[in-house]
């Protein structure tokens, strides 16, 4: 059962990816986590952490793939500085941030942005960028799964992505 946690992001996020008063988590689809997305930016608020983990299902083959390495996840913290950022970024890449090309850096900071918890500026561009970047990712998810689930371009259309959300 999932409860409602405490915060308007946190509530939003709630009314968009679970019914049956918490009995069934949703995962909503690239249109749904759009919608999802502009909601909370239209909320004028933070939270601790919000986080979108997308995964592709295929109804002929009857099977689903995470792409956990894809995930968008964004902290609020009530400080850091760039060196926190870059150990951030590492962190959440598996590499040391001197060692990221210019392109994984330009994706960690798509994919793993932080904030201040007073920032709602900040925190809304996060979004904004991420919802961009979803026309720039999403055609790379389905290479990664058309190539891992050995799917033939006749297949493709009876799969589709899907986002586990979360938020605190």
């Amino acid at each position: 059962m999932v409860t409602r946690k405490k915060g308007i992001i946190n509530g939003i996020i709630y009314d968009h990816t679970v019914y049956h008063d918490g009995k069934y988590r949703m995962y909503p689809s690239i249109i749904g986590l759009r919608n999802l997305v502009k909601r909370i930016i239209e909320s004028g608020s933070t939270t601790e952490y919000i986080r979108f983990n997308p995964f592709y299902r295929n109804a002929k083959i009857n099977r689903q793939i995470e792409l956990d390495e894809y995930m968008f996840y964004m902290e609020c913290r009530e400080q850091f500085d760039g060196k926190d950022f870059e150990e951030h970024i590492g962190i959440c890449l598996d590499k040391p941030y001197i060692d990221l090309s210019d392109e994984e850096i330009r994706w960690g900071k798509t994919l793993y942005p932080l904030c201040r918890y007073d920032d709602v500026e900040g925190y809304k561009k996060a979004l904004e960028t991420y919802d961009q970047f979803l026309f720039e990712l999403i055609p790379k998810l389905m290479e990664m799964a058309k190539y891992k689930m050995d799917l033939k371009d006749e297949d493709l259309a009876f799969g589709y992505f899907c986002f586990e959300v979360h938020s605190g």
